[in-house]
Parts: C-alpha cells; structure tokens; sequence
C-alpha cells in the first residue's frame, strides 16, 4: 500500500501518521515465492510504536498476513521506570494464535484442548532475563534481526543474542512454509526503516 510504504536511500520506509493512519495492521508482501526452511537476517531502526517480520505467513487480501511473526518496537509501553520495549524477539503469530514465546523463553507450542486459538505452551528453558536481553538493543542506530526456520523449530536473534527459541508441535496450526512481510501496526504513528535483506533457503 503506497500511502504507508516507500524507498528511501536503499531502504525501505513505513510510516504512518496522525493524518495517515492505519484502519488495521498493513503489511508490506514480497511476492516472490514462499520459504520453507530459511536463514534471513536485516537491519532495522523503529521509533514510536510496534512491528515485526512474518514468516510462513498467508496472504489474506487488503494487506492483511496470518502466520508466524519476530517482533522488533520502539519502547513504548509504559512501566514504574518509564518506557520499556516487552515484545522485540518474541515469538508471535498473527491473526492466529497470538503469544508463543516471549522474550528471554525457550518453549514447546502444543495443541489447545479446550480453544485451538488458546496453546498449551510449556516453557523448557530460560535463555536469560527479558529486560537484560532488551539491552543490546541499539536506539538510535541500526541493528539486525536473524530469524532461523528449521522444520518447526523457530530461532530468533537480535544483534547476536538470542531472544527466543521455540519449537511447534500444534500440527493443526503449523506453518510448514508461506510468505515473508513486514508489518506497520494501526495505532499511535510509527515509522520503520529495513535495509540489508538477505535470505538464504537451507536444507
């Protein structure tokens, strides 16, 4: 949608405003095939507001996606020390089952027994605190985001540390492969700025 996505210097911007806003979550598609088993890493900048990267994800029409999501966001939420980012790293999947894994967890997604919207997640491991972890993040400068899809195990990395390992074992809700996009959230403005994309397929 070009009303919220541009090039700029080689970079690609998404931007909404207080007289451009988003009536819901808009993405920016690469249509150029679907991945399945991948390495991808880029660079990123965000200021105000929350984003992400989707994977295996699913063209729904009107820029809409489902599917798997790394987030990366702007500290925004507020907290007792002021503003704090909770979500970059995390494992999520929109317009599906939402909260997989946060910041600084290991996990297994199971089935839901009672809403398949609702998973069971049992935490295995703890790969360190969420609010240590959120300290590599860089604020005024570029940083890089890897994500690593191995069958249905889902590694997410931030400037070299990971931020969250999980592994899907909901079969009926599992992605196996689909699209990468990027997302610009409806809400308060926000800006995101990407460059240095690079995906490499693995075996």
């Amino acid at each position: 949608d070009t009303q919220f996505w541009r090039v700029e210097n080689g970079e690609i911007v998404g931007e909404t405003t207080a007289e451009k806003s988003a009536d819901q979550n808009t993405f920016l598609i690469y249509r150029g095939g679907e991945f399945d088993d991948f390495d991808l890493t880029f660079k990123y900048q965000v200021s105000g507001f929350n984003s992400g990267i989707q994977y295996r994800s699913e063209d729904m029409g009107g820029y809409v996606i489902n599917g798997y999501q790394s987030d990366f966001e702007a500290p925004w939420h507020k907290s007792e020390s002021g503003s704090i980012d909770k979500f970059s790293g995390m494992f999520f999947e929109e317009n599906g089952r939402m909260f997989l894994a946060q910041r600084g967890q290991a996990v297994i997604v199971r089935a839901g027994l009672e809403d398949p919207k609702k998973p069971s997640i049992e935490v295995i491991g703890t790969i360190g605190d969420p609010v240590e972890l959120e300290k590599v993040i860089r604020r005024d400068d570029w940083n890089e985001m890897r994500v690593i899809a191995r069958g249905y195990t889902f590694t997410h990395i931030i400037n070299g540390q990971v931020m969250t390992f999980s592994l899907d074992e909901d079969i009926a809700h599992r992605k196996a492969s689909g699209l990468v996009a990027f997302q610009l959230r409806s809400g308060p403005p926000m800006k995101i700025r990407i460059k240095d994309l690079l995906v490499r397929e693995v075996n």
